[in-house]
């Protein structure tokens, strides 16, 4: 009798604390929104939360040519392999905009970002680790050229101090292949990208 008691009360404490918790989970996911930009190729840059996007950084994206598009409550999603989570955009508006690939920017203070990268063959990419803009600033063209594969005249030019670097794929075989590109995209780790 008493065995039967004491895991009633076990069951009603798991019950209470999944009642106390649900709505904090749910206040935190909902009190952030997102900002969507998106280029003409269907690329995309998510931001959030939008309230802390600096004027330096919407300038930037701006210059690389990707346009506000839409606005709204951030989500929690998984990547397709149901791997990582993170906030971002629903589901819905990725498919409205036709967005499959895409950058996920968590705006920690003014001069740190948490940076997240979205494949659908690869899934969610988020490096623990924080970067400044400048940083991102290198990283973004070369995430949308591994995104645009091995074509070279939709490469994108990579400043670093006064001269443009290009960055260019190997035509070594499987140099593209999609352990390689994977390997690239998760080098945000570093803060760095290897050379190519």
């Amino acid at each position: 009798m008493e065995y039967h008691l004491s895991i009633m009360k076990l069951f009603a404490a798991l019950i209470a604390l999944t009642l106390f918790l649900v709505p904090m989970q749910a206040q935190a996911g909902s009190s952030y929104e997102y900002q969507l930009y998106k280029n003409h190729e269907n690329y995309g840059i998510v931001v959030f939360p939008k309230k802390f996007i600096q004027k330096e950084l919407s300038d930037y994206i701006a210059s690389i040519a990707f346009s506000e598009v839409e606005s709204g409550k951030a989500v929690m999603r998984r990547g397709t392999k149901n791997e990582n989570e993170t906030l971002m955009m629903p589901l819905e508006v990725q498919n409205k905009h036709s967005i499959e690939k895409f950058v996920v920017i968590q705006v920690l203070t003014q001069r740190e970002m948490l940076i997240g990268i979205y494949d659908p063959e690869w899934g969610l990419t988020l490096p623990s680790a924080s970067f400044g803009l400048e940083t991102l600033k290198q990283n973004i063209p070369k995430t949308l050229n591994a995104f645009r594969g091995d074509n070279p005249q939709r490469k994108t030019a990579v400043e670093y101090g006064n001269s443009p670097i290009f960055v260019n794929f190997s035509p070594k075989p499987d140099y593209n292949g999609e352990e390689t590109i994977k390997t690239q995209l998760m080098q945000w780790q570093g803060g760095t990208y290897a050379r190519i």
